[in-house]
């Protein structure tokens, strides 16, 4: 895989060994004709992976099917056949299987299989090289970018890719600040830790009532939680299963509405029917799924702010949904009484001998619990000027980068290109995944992101063969 002496091959920096960073890579070693050297800055997590797919437990599943989980948007059964190829005996039942849902281990695994498999096919041309540490800065020099290593030599890079993946959730309101740094709070729901070690007396209260949520009381039940499991949010648990069990309503009927105003009265027009007939919504949502990034990018600033407060909760609500087998499990685990959800908010934590005294306001009725620990499942925290990414933070400092839209990720250009806080365009600069939120607003799945890291590498290439990058024309 090395590079002859005489070479000049492009050579591209990216930050990030999870499914953006590795995908991106996939696409760019996947053309056979040019010169890279491709470098990639991983830490924590096994390359492919990331903290998505190597869960803290095994049993945690997709939230998407397997009909939709392909790598490659131009291959949208390629995942599907993977599974069959790793057990033959399920071709049979390949219909049933493309509508279940695999756990995110085993999509791990195919990651990690098409990273290797890749690798293996690369000739004399391609060069990688995998950095298992931190990158702390990036420093401007003439044309091309410097990035600082904790541990290894600055990688000097023609284009660098920030696919740094999600930040931990903001520290929430309410809790004492001295909790920050205490080992009864946990910022990070995705680590271990969060999950083991459980003591014998006092309950657990888990902020947030979402995905993340149900994700670590799965983590929870796994590691012999005996006690009983508190959650609270504002607006309480919502969660949806994927599949109702009702008639499907039918979305030949909908329309490609581009305005706000006409994609609020298509959703809730279509809602009525769908409640009159008792026919599922879902069909509606998923139908605009793919077509939201592109609407949102048609919205003034006023219709963007405008989608935020009155259609996103309900959005975001009926888009995240459970596979049918995790909401029952939750469903289950409310009816025992192991696990109580609170529509609500945090007052006041006190420390105690044996843990902390948690005061809560829940459907307005003022509630005291005995805490062992408290988890923060919030999600991601998208404004990067709070970011705990000691890399994002520099280059927020000296406006090399800038909050997106609404403080939501990195502002860039819709190609995920960076523009910088004194609004200049990076022609070298990129970002990809869940900072390109306030740019394109879905940015944070396999649909979406599959085809970022497929059109990023696109433009890369294209850059290569052109010797320069082009700043990309508005959209």
């Amino acid at each position: 895989m090395a590079l002859a002496e005489t070479d000049k091959p492009m050579k591209i920096a990216i930050i990030g060994g999870g499914f953006c960073g590795i995908l991106t890579a996939i696409n760019l070693l996947r053309d056979r004709e040019q010169r890279l050297h491709i470098h990639i800055v991983n830490k924590e997590y096994d390359v492919a992976k990331g903290v998505a797919y190597d869960p803290h437990t095994a049993r945690l599943l997709l939230n998407v099917p397997n009909k939709g989980m392909s790598a490659f948007p131009d291959i949208p059964d390629h995942f599907l056949q993977w599974l069959i190829e790793q057990e033959p005996g399920q071709l049979a039942a390949k219909d049933k299987l493309a509508h279940e849902f695999s756990t995110r281990k085993k999509y791990g695994e195919y990651l990690g299989q098409l990273w290797r498999d890749e690798l293996d096919k690369q000739g004399y041309n391609k060069r990688v090289s995998i950095y298992k540490d931190n990158a702390l800065d990036i420093i401007e020099t003439g044309d091309q970018l410097q990035v600082r290593l904790t541990n290894y030599p600055d990688i000097v890079a023609d284009v660098v890719v920030l696919a740094t993946g999600n930040d931990q959730p903001n520290f929430t309101s309410g809790l004492n600040a001295s909790l920050k740094n205490s080992d009864l709070y946990f910022g990070d729901p995705w680590k271990k830790e969060c999950v083991e070690n459980l003591g014998a007396k006092n309950d657990i209260l888990i902020i947030g009532n979402g995905l993340t949520m149900v994700d670590t009381v799965l983590g929870l039940a796994d590691n012999g939680c005996k006690q009983v499991i508190h959650t609270i949010s504002p607006h309480g648990y919502r969660l949806k299963p994927w599949q109702e069990d009702k008639e499907p309503y039918d979305t030949s009927i909908l329309g490609d509405d581009t305005r706000l105003i006409d994609l609020v009265k298509t959703i809730n027009k279509h809602r009525k029917i769908a409640d009159r007939l008792d026919q599922s919504i879902y069909p509606v949502v998923d139908f605009l799924r793919p077509k939201i990034q592109s609407v949102w990018l048609t919205f003034n600033e006023q219709e963007k702010q405008q989608f935020i407060t009155k259609l996103s909760s309900f959005w975001d609500r009926i888009r995240h949904r459970l596979p049918s087998q995790m909401h029952n499990f939750i469903t289950d685990m409310c009816a025992k009484g192991d696990l109580v959800t609170h529509k609500g908010y945090i007052v006041s934590t006190v420390n105690t001998d044996d843990g902390l005294q948690v005061t809560i306001n829940s459907d307005g009725n003022l509630k005291t619990l005995n805490i062992q620990r408290i988890i923060n499942c919030t999600g991601p925290d998208t404004d990067i000027t709070r970011s705990g990414n000691e890399l994002l933070s520099n280059l927020a400092k000296k406006g090399l980068i800038c909050p997106g839209p609404f403080n939501l990720g990195i502002n860039t250009c819709p190609d995920g290109s960076v523009i910088t806080a004194n609004e200049q365009h990076r022609h070298n600069l990129f970002v990809i995944g869940n900072n390109l939120k306030g740019v394109l607003w879905e940015s944070s799945a396999v649909p979406e992101l599959r085809v970022q890291a497929q059109k990023l590498a696109k433009r890369i290439l294209v850059a290569a063969d052109n010797e320069k990058l082009r700043i990309p024309e508005p959209v």
